[in-house]
């Protein structure tokens, strides 16, 4: 069953279509099941030439987000060589099923976190922490706005929304910083269209990295040395038009923009 889920969302993947006609029979029961077909089709994009694993993503991981999907806890997901996108980049809009825009703080770390049998706290993902990065996360609806119906372990299998990212130049005097009090924005064409703050993020965005680092341990997994995690949206996602000219910005650590055609 694993083998035949994962078969067909990488196929639908490569191909760049929406998931959302998944059979009812391929999606998995549970959301460890999920993340075993997650990691199957992770293995089936890199040998088809998107590149080895770089890190890992949190999705959902502010109540407005929950709300604005009608899902209530957080996923994760595999971050991809071949989705890292230039700062500054123009990106086709065509190449998305619905293309969506999210404003995030990102860790770099400098040493493995988490693993089988340990449970991270906070302490210890801050102590992992190299570096942190205002980031822009790409993420697609290829579930046809349909959450709740297409099931959060199927979410999980294709990969939690993601598409691809955007990271910002590192700042490594991060602990100086209130982390939950900073603001984040979305604009496009120079209006804002979203906004939040740190601390909508799980609390703080350290509590994303240790979640993160937790669901890897609970897997069997840890997160290695040199990973990025992006820790969730500040603001809710801005799904994006063509033509737009997207900026991020959080106070303090940057910002990031990107064109679409």
């Amino acid at each position: 069953m694993e083998t035949d889920a994962s078969d067909w969302i990488a196929q639908r993947r490569l191909s760049g279509l929406s998931v959302a006609d998944m059979p009812a029979e391929l999606k998995p029961a549970s959301e460890d099941d999920g993340y075993r077909v997650q990691a199957a089709v992770i293995e089936r994009l890199s040998a088809a030439g998107w590149g080895p694993s770089v890190g890992f993503k949190v999705g959902i991981t502010t109540p407005q987000m929950q709300a604005a999907l009608g899902l209530h806890a957080p996923v994760g997901g595999t971050l991809l060589a071949h989705g890292r996108v230039a700062p500054g980049a123009t990106i086709p809009y065509a190449a998305y099923t619905r293309l969506g825009i999210e404003c995030e703080m990102a860790f770099v770390l400098q040493r493995p976190l988490g693993g089988p049998g340990i449970t991270v706290d906070v302490l210890a993902a801050a102590d992992a922490v190299a570096s942190l990065h205002v980031a822009i996360e790409l993420v697609d609806d290829r579930y046809g706005g349909a959450y709740s119906a297409f099931g959060i372990p199927a979410i999980v299998a294709d990969n939690a929304f993601h598409s691809g990212f955007v990271l910002g130049d590192a700042v490594r005097d991060w602990k100086a910083l209130d982390l939950a009090a900073l603001r984040g924005v979305t604009r496009a064409d120079g209006v804002v269209k979203h906004a939040g703050v740190g601390a909508d993020v799980l609390g703080h965005p350290l509590n994303s990295l240790a979640w993160m680092a937790n669901c890897r341990g609970r897997l069997g997994k840890r997160i290695d040395a040199g990973a990025v995690v992006l820790t969730g949206s500040l603001p809710v996602v801005y799904w994006a038009s063509p033509g737009e000219r997207i900026e991020i910005e959080i106070e303090q650590l940057g910002a990031l923009a990107l064109e679409l055609s």
